[in-house]
């Protein structure tokens, strides 16, 4: 990231919070593509050109962005590994919903950031406090960071096609139902025949609920083992 103050000219206006914090909120209500260093200067009462001695590119903009919105509370280590990763990970994906931006860009990029690296060192030191070595932490933490971002980007994948169809889920089964049913009649597919009969489709906040536990209950098992072992 950029020095925060710029090295020439007239003491800065402005500063990279208060910058970050108009981009988020337009990005917020209007998508990433919306916070342009022109929107952005629109709602802070400033000109283009001065905001680029902050941010002379978008990348540079986007790195703030990311480092402002990964600001998360604290978490205390309960010793409890289970606890704490569930803890960690809703959280991470209420942060990722706040700000449907962010994890898609997260994806895309590695972040360097002070607030971004606080937020990993408090995660590590909650895993370190569950009896993980720096290792195996790491470890965990990609899975549960890989996931949780893969998962809030399906769900924000429907909730946005579901706003341009205007279809919800179960109307868009309902249009569905004929084409697939002839699908499944042909025998092709028998065991995709037994989950349409047996799935009731779960809502977001339950089909995270069911991956989480089934992705702790590995980290569980699989570390549980481990310390057995030592």
């Amino acid at each position: 990231m950029q020095p925060e103050k710029p090295t020439r000219g007239p003491t800065p206006t402005h500063s990279r919070k208060e910058i970050a914090a108009v981009a988020i909120k337009i990005a917020d209500a209007e998508g990433l593509e919306a916070a342009s260093v022109r929107n952005i200067a629109r709602n802070l009462g400033s000109g283009a050109m001065t905001l680029y001695r902050y941010l002379p590119t978008k990348e540079d903009l986007w790195a703030v962005m990311i480092d402002e919105a990964s600001v998360f509370e604290p978490q205390e280590p309960t010793g409890d590994l289970r606890a704490d990763l569930t803890i960690l990970a809703r959280r991470r994906r209420q942060n990722f919903l706040r700000h449907p931006w962010l994890a898609p860009l997260l994806a895309t990029r590695p972040v360097i950031g002070p607030n971004y690296l606080r937020g990993m060192e408090r995660d590590l030191t909650v895993l370190g406090g569950a009896g993980l070595s720096i290792e195996d932490s790491i470890e965990v933490l990609n899975l549960i960071y890989s996931w949780v971002s893969g998962a809030v980007q399906a769900e924000l994948t429907e909730r946005r096609n579901s706003d341009q169809s205007g279809l919800d889920r179960d109307s868009w089964r309902m249009r569905m139902q004929p084409y697939l049913v002839s699908l499944l009649e042909t025998g092709d597919f028998p065991y995709l025949s037994k989950m349409t009969e047996a799935a009731e489709f779960a809502a977001p906040d339950e089909q995270f609920e069911t991956g989480l536990a089934i992705i702790l209950g590995g980290i569980e098992a699989r570390y549980s083992a481990t310390s057995e072992n030592d």
